[in-house]
């Protein structure tokens, strides 16, 4: 078929049908929105701007603490923490021109802000194990952190912190006290305070005298336990193990198990004493048999004479009248007499009339105990009492002062002077034994010898 339009296009196809058009063309159509390929940086500038929302939001204040140079802080990372809880953290370190000091600034949680006021206080914790506290223990894994109390009050751009933890928390109520000691021992700053091996305090400070012959502890007691300290307590060094006698025999004692590293104070209050003041002072006895066996506000002196020497009878040593503790030594001397040529030991006690009960309706007088003391005394001395050294454990236990009833004692009084002097004899029947199975053993031994060299 021809083309009458003479347009040169033939609409019949090479199968020769007719009617088929040209395939359609593509065309491109424009859009108002970009591709999904941009939701992608679009969603992650989104949450960049929330963190940021959010970080600003949550930023407190900035604050600078000056701190002895130390190691193991560590910018953005070294943490702030009250009561355990993190609440910032150091930003940056800045050495001192001495090298001495470092400046530290921290940044801290918008929860602080209204708690950073003059008084706030600063230290580095988590350098040491506390053995008070072994949860310090993980500290020691995580590195230091910085430690805080807070005071209320308007931001205070600059501090400077303590030089070491504080042992009482800030604000904590309660009563300082002031303990002299000939020596420390093993005690240390934050040792705990014992009552009836119940803690209710620590110690927080420990000086030395400038002539170094003395020892200044200050301690803190509770406030719900300071009306257990009176002006009649006695406070002795708990932080190693002591030996007590009792009745079932020797047993050890030992305050606590941290005790034996950072010592321990722990102490009684005998009745009688008056509220403690601030010019209180107590004084800290070795061991608690020391404590007890302590002279106390009404004791009244004696002295006793022995032959020979001390036989290592020392001061603090208990005076036991028939058994019981009534009394302490006080003091202990060895005299030489060249015109005799003998040995004796003067022994200064005190007896206490609270270890001494009085039959009713009588009572002791401790306004002046002395005259009812010495007519006691005088009384049974004329009966038989002696005075005599003896061992708290039978052969092995130490020297101690026994006032006791002795059949057929010679007729003697209560010696004049001041002190007066009670009557002595020697050693008791358990001490003469002994001295004579030495000899014994020495008689034999000799006999033994020479039968030996008879045999050569």
């Amino acid at each position: 078929m021809t083309d009458p339009d003479n347009t040169g296009s033939d609409n019949t196809d090479n199968d020769g049908r007719e009617g088929l058009t040209d395939e359609p063309r593509a065309r491109f159509r424009g859009t108002r929105w970009p591709g999904l390929i941009w939701a992608v940086p679009v969603v992650a500038a989104a949450i960049v701007l929330w963190l940021g929302f959010t970080a600003f939001n949550k930023s407190g204040p900035t604050v600078t603490v000056d701190f002895p140079t130390t190691g193991g802080f560590k910018p953005d990372s070294t943490k702030v923490k009250y009561r355990g809880v993190n609440v910032g953290y150091v930003a940056s370190v800045k050495l001192s021109k001495s090298l001495d000091r470092m400046t530290v600034k921290l940044h801290f949680d918008s929860d602080m802000d209204g708690h950073l006021g003059a008084g706030t206080e600063f230290w580095v914790a988590g350098q040491s194990v506390d053995f008070n506290n072994l949860s310090s223990l993980k500290s020691i894994v995580a590195g230091p952190f910085i430690g805080m109390a807070p005071q209320p009050g308007k931001t205070v751009d600059h501090f400077v912190s303590l030089d070491e933890p504080p042992v009482i928390p800030k604000g904590a109520q309660g009563k300082t006290l002031t303990v002299i000691a000939d020596q420390i021992g093993n005690l240390s700053r934050g040792a705990s305070v014992f009552f009836n091996h119940f803690p209710v305090g620590k110690v927080v400070r420990l000086t030395m005298a400038p002539d170094g012959r003395s020892f200044t502890i200050t301690a803190f007691i509770n406030k719900k336990y300071e009306n257990l300290v009176t002006t009649s307590s006695r406070f002795w060094d708990a932080g190693a193990v002591s030996v007590k006698l009792g009745g079932s025999g020797p047993s050890l004692m030992l305050e606590s198990v941290p005790a034996l590293i950072t010592g321990a104070l722990s102490f009684e209050t005998p009745p009688g004493g008056q509220a403690v003041t601030e010019t209180t002072r107590f004084h800290l006895y070795p061991s608690e048999n020391a404590a007890r066996t302590a002279p106390g506000p009404h004791a009244v002196p004696y002295r006793i004479v022995l032959a020979g020497g001390p036989h290592g009878l020392a001061t603090g040593a208990a005076v036991k009248l028939e058994g019981a503790d009534v009394g302490t030594v006080t003091g202990v001397a060895m005299h030489y007499d060249p015109a005799s040529g003998r040995i004796s030991t003067r022994i200064d006690i005190v007896l206490e009339p609270d270890s001494i009960p009085l039959a009713p309706p009588h009572d002791w007088n401790l306004a002046n105990p002395t005259p009812q003391m010495n007519a006691m005394l005088a009384t049974l001395i004329s009966r038989g009492l002696r005075a005599r050294m003896a061992s708290s454990t039978p052969v092995v236990g130490g020297k101690i002062i026994e006032l006791d009833m002795v059949k057929g004692a010679a007729p003697a009084g209560l010696g004049a002077g001041s002190p007066p002097e009670i009557p002595s004899v020697p050693g008791s029947s358990v001490n003469r034994i002994m001295a004579q199975v030495s000899t014994v053993l020495a008689n034999i031994q000799d006999a033994t010898g020479k039968i030996a060299a008879v045999s050569n």
